[in-house]
C-alpha cells in the first residue's frame, strides 16, 4: 500500500476521533449552560452568567474546530472514494 494513502487513513482517523471528542465536549458544554441560566430560577441574581459566558466562549471555540475538521473529514473521505 502506498506510503500517503496511509498517512492520509492515518489522519483521517485521528480528525474522526478529535471531532468526536469535541461533540461531546459541545454537548458537555450546552448541559453546563442550561444549568447555569436555569430558566426556573426566581432570582435573576442567582444566576451564575459570568460561569456561564465563559463555558459559551469555549462552546463557540469548539463549534469552530468542529467546523474546521468536519471539511478535513469529508476532504480525505473524497479522496478514498
Amino acid at each position: 500500500m502506498n506510503i500517503e494513502r496511509i498517512q492520509l487513513k492515518g489522519q483521517l482517523a485521528e480528525a474522526k476521533s478529535t471531532f468526536k471528542h469535541l461533540d461531546t465536549e459541545a454537548a458537555g458544554l450546552i448541559i453546563l449552560i442550561r444549568s447555569l441560566l436555569n430558566p426556573f430560577e426566581e432570582n435573576t441574581l442567582k444566576l451564575e452568567v459570568e460561569k456561564a459566558a465563559t463555558a459559551f466562549n469555549r462552546l463557540q471555540d469548539v463549534f469552530s474546530e468542529m467546523q474546521t475538521l468536519n471539511t478535513k473529514i469529508q476532504k480525505l473521505e473524497e479522496y478514498f472514494d
